[in-house]
């Protein structure tokens, strides 16, 4: 009997499983779930990129890189940062960092800090109250200020947040007419720039979630910048940190066709504000006391390479100079100087027409010796100025604190020694005929052709510089003392007062 129950109770079950029942959902569509949609939190893409582009036209642009950011919008680029799923994860990554860039003495506020991370939490939160608070506005205001803020840093740090070259050589009128307005060239430093490349490289970087390691990248090092770091962490004074941040952004500077001085084993800087020249060979520093332009010639901020030095050089006078004392023969005699006509060749004093000084048809030339402006020795590197680094007939100018006193070019307190420094191995060979070289003594000053007991096969008149060494013209207002210890210096040009104006939305 039990047997016969469980037998029945079997073939009603599988009689059921085979029982066919009618899908009441196999005709429904999307337009069947348009119900079910929530305002405030329907996503329109094509609203999210016409908001950014209102944004970014309204917000103008105050630096280059937020340039790039109407230009990424405008030509319909993926978006970045946000998605129809909502904010991606290398938003949150970046938004770490960002809040992390006081650190570099970098002002929130100027990479909306708080706004982005603000809407960040909103979006994830879904704190939106339609139609006050629209979630596309909110994805495009995230959007554009997490891009806006990316290029801003990476860019900044790269590259610095003011191009020095364009700053420095609007600064100083040099004559107004009718027709155009001509301003002094102060700066060759010939900065690197971003281009379409990098951001474009910035661009990947985030899209591939390296955001992190794309910034490490570009933020600057280096020995004077790390030290520039601690001091900003140790100083409370609102003054000094604005004058570390000036020397920090000129740490960022990257020049075109040579890499900054840490990148080198050997090389020269010449620091204005503090008057020095540091020669410095594989961590080894030779120190010596330089005189560069007065306030009216400053000297120009460069790099280049010096490629030789020149032994006893002939001074072509400027016109600016040689103009004050064209008609005082007897001072132009004693000076060794003689006029260089272009027609006539070498003529005496007597003979200088100032008219033809003018016009450039002649021109004042200072014979080599002991009582040449340029000393005995000069150093010569590719420039447009100019200006060179050499020796001085007026030695006792380096006992001065405030040495700007020459027309631009940089006076050096112990040219024997810098020449050494150049010819490195070489010097072993040349130390003998250089000290005798710079310092034989010629008959006639006006003359350097008539010698009395010259011992030619001593004389040097050009020495190459192989390898060439990188020479650094740099505006440090802190920078080392001769402690090896960073120091404050006066802003001799007053270029702080000019980059603090340009950095100030950026900075503490």
């Amino acid at each position: 009997m039990l047997k016969l129950l469980f037998f029945l109770f079997f073939i009603v079950i599988v009689s059921s499983c085979h029982e066919k029942t009618e899908n009441i959902n196999k005709d429904l569509s999307l337009e069947a779930y348009s119900d079910l949609k929530v305002a405030k939190y329907s996503l329109d893409v094509d609203k999210i990129r016409s908001q950014i582009l209102r944004l970014a036209f309204n917000d103008g642009v105050a630096l280059p890189m937020d340039g790039r950011v109407i230009k990424y919008y405008k030509d319909n680029n993926p978006l970045i940062w946000v998605n129809r799923s909502g904010v991606y994860e290398r938003a949150d990554t970046f938004l770490c960092i960002l809040k992390g860039i006081d650190y570099y003495g970098l002002r929130k506020k100027a990479f909306r800090v708080s706004e982005i991370e603000n809407d960040i939490n909103r979006i994830r939160d879904l704190r939106f109250s339609y139609p006050d608070t629209d979630i596309n506005d909110v994805m495009a205001r995230l959007e554009y200020n997490l891009t806006k803020a990316y290029f801003r840093y990476s860019a900044g740090q790269y590259f610095g947040f003011v191009n020095p070259d364009y700053l420095y050589n609007n600064l100083e009128r040099y004559e107004v007419d009718s027709t155009a307005m001509k301003y002094k060239q102060l700066c060759d430093l010939n900065v690197l720039k971003p281009d379409s490349k990098f951001y474009s490289k910035a661009v990947k970087a985030a899209f591939c979630d390296s955001v992190s390691e794309f910034l490490d990248d570009v933020v600057p090092h280096g020995v004077l910048l790390d030290a520039m770091l601690q001091l900003l962490h140790k100083s409370s004074s609102s003054s000094q940190r604005l004058k570390i941040l000036c020397n920090i952004e000129r740490c960022r500077w990257r020049m075109r066709g040579i890499s900054n001085a840490d990148a080198y084993r050997k090389y020269v800087i010449v620091n204005i504000p503090s008057f020095d020249l540091r020669a410095v060979d594989n961590g080894n520093v030779q120190t010596m006391n330089i005189c560069c332009g007065e306030v009216k010639y400053k000297t120009p901020l460069l790099a280049s390479w010096i490629k030789r030095m020149d032994v006893n050089p002939q001074w072509i006078v400027p016109k600016s100079i040689s103009k004050s004392f064209l008609y005082n023969f007897s001072y132009m005699h004693r000076m060794g100087m003689y006029v260089l006509d272009k027609e006539k060749g070498k003529l005496p004093p007597e003979q200088v027409s100032y008219d033809k000084i003018m016009s450039n048809e002649q021109h004042i030339v200072q014979s080599g010796g002991r009582k040449n402006a340029l000393g005995r020795i000069i150093f010569r590197f590719d420039n447009n100025f100019s200006v060179f680094l050499h020796d001085t007939s007026s030695p006792w100018l380096f006992k001065r604190p405030q040495r700007a006193l020459s027309h631009g070019c940089v006076r050096v307190e112990k040219p024997f020694d810098l020449a050494l420094f150049l010819l490195g191995e070489r010097a072993e060979d040349m130390e003998d005929k250089l000290k005798y070289s710079m310092s034989v003594d010629f008959i006639n000053d006006v003359d350097s052709m008539k010698k009395r007991n010259i011992d030619r096969k001593r004389l040097i008149s050009t020495l190459r510089v192989t390898p060439q060494i990188p020479l650094y013209i740099t505006y440090y207002t802190i920078y080392y003392n001769a402690d090896g210890k960073l120091a404050e210096y006066d802003d001799v040009y007053s270029y702080d007062d000019v980059l603090i104006e340009k950095l100030s939305p950026f900075f503490e």
